[in-house]
């Protein structure tokens, strides 16, 4: 372990940008309730489709800090012990909390409840099992798992000047695992991706990697993401890469043929988003850094709101579906839904304050810890 690992300022301020894109994602997505295709249903797919940056950007800075941390030899059991130790504790009482909640509200729906012991222990399964956000944290565990191996590849590869490449391989691995899953397992006679998720990590190497590359070229990293040639791409990156994921988002939902921009587009379409989507990612991992530099250098209140914001990073993600959820139920009863223009903006604003409130309660709770993990 690095014992005199450096501070970054910036480091908060992206975990900020990453749980808000979080919250986004999970109210635009119920676009997929509407009944076709509209001008509103378009922007509810690209903020859809813009936000999905927030799971790359979380795992991108868990590379960086953890090699920042943890950059050579590593006493493994004490690793583990302490790094799965901040995670599984909340895991498992969200997911305890989710799956209670979960059966109250079909038992009071009048919905069919299987109550047998083996279901039960499935819904911890991360799949949509006690919730459909919690697969995040089983990501997370499995890098902390591997973690020991990735960083003493990448140090071999850093010993003979290969990070780029080994950077490179991973990208292509992250694409070919996109477009080649692992086939689903049957198991208490329902079909679950059960090697899917044990190997959904292969997924998001390519960002875990980048964050570390990025750790040991920061200060060249740095003039690069800042240099106006640089910045003068952005923009038409961040359009090209939202409309490919708002048509890809219309194919998924509303069988919108993509074969009507163009015939050969529909053949190749897997194969266009799987290359695109990453370098898409990266291109606002970018901004946010660039926003965050800023940030860094011009303190105020609301700078200060938003790097706390990124301390409960952690405890907003475990707790505001359950709120979300809430909401849209609450809101629902008034005919209050994704069809209005206002429920976005509305839902969003919500969700994040009474998460953010909740936390800020919960932390002054005994052993707040092991509920919602530590507030950095």
């Amino acid at each position: 372990m690095n014992k005199g690992a450096r501070y970054f300022d910036e480091i908060n301020f992206l975990r900020a940008f990453a749980i808000l894109a979080v919250i986004s994602i999970h109210v635009a997505a119920f676009f997929t309730h509407m009944s076709g295709i509209t001008f509103q249903t378009s922007v509810y797919m690209a903020i859809y489709a813009f936000s999905h940056f927030a799971v790359p950007l979380f795992i991108c800075i868990s590379g960086f800090v953890l090699y920042n941390k943890y950059y050579d030899a590593i006493e493994v059991k004490t690793f583990l012990k302490k790094r799965l130790g901040t995670v599984l504790p909340p895991f498992l009482i969200f997911s305890t909390f989710y799956l209670g909640v979960t059966l109250i509200g079909s038992i009071i729906l009048t919905k069919s409840v299987t109550l047998d012991i083996s279901h039960i222990l499935y819904r911890y399964y991360p799949t949509d099992g006690c919730l459909y956000h919690l697969w995040f944290f089983v990501l997370i565990i499995q890098f902390y798992l591997i973690y020991p191996a990735i960083v003493q590849t990448f140090n071999y590869c850093k010993s003979r000047d290969r990070t780029l490449e080994l950077l490179v391989a991973s990208f292509f691995i992250g694409v070919i695992y996109k477009l080649y899953l692992v086939s689903d397992m049957n198991v208490l006679r329902t079909s679950i991706p059960l090697l899917g998720v044990a190997t959904m990590f292969v997924g998001y190497l390519f960002y875990f990697i980048l964050g570390m590359v990025f750790l040991d070229r920061y200060d060249e990293m740095v003039l690069k993401y800042t240099s106006h040639k640089f910045l003068y791409w952005m923009p038409f990156t961040l359009i090209c890469g939202t409309i490919i994921g708002t048509f890809g988002y219309a194919r998924e939902y509303f069988n919108y043929s993509i074969a009507l921009i163009h015939p050969m587009a529909g053949e190749y379409w897997h194969y266009i988003v799987a290359i695109i989507t990453p370098l898409y990612y990266v291109c606002i991992f970018a901004i946010c850094f660039i926003i965050s530099l800023y940030l860094v250098s011009h303190r105020t209140r609301i700078v200060a709101f938003l790097e706390k914001i990124g301390r409960y990073s952690f405890s907003i993600y475990l707790i505001h579906v359950f709120i979300l959820s809430v909401l849209v139920l609450a809101f629902s009863q008034f005919g209050f839904d994704i069809n209005n223009w206002l429920f976005y903006p509305v839902t969003f604003c919500l969700t994040f304050i009474l998460s953010y409130l909740s936390v800020e309660i919960l932390q002054k709770l005994p052993y707040s810890k092991y509920i919602i993990g530590i507030t950095r």
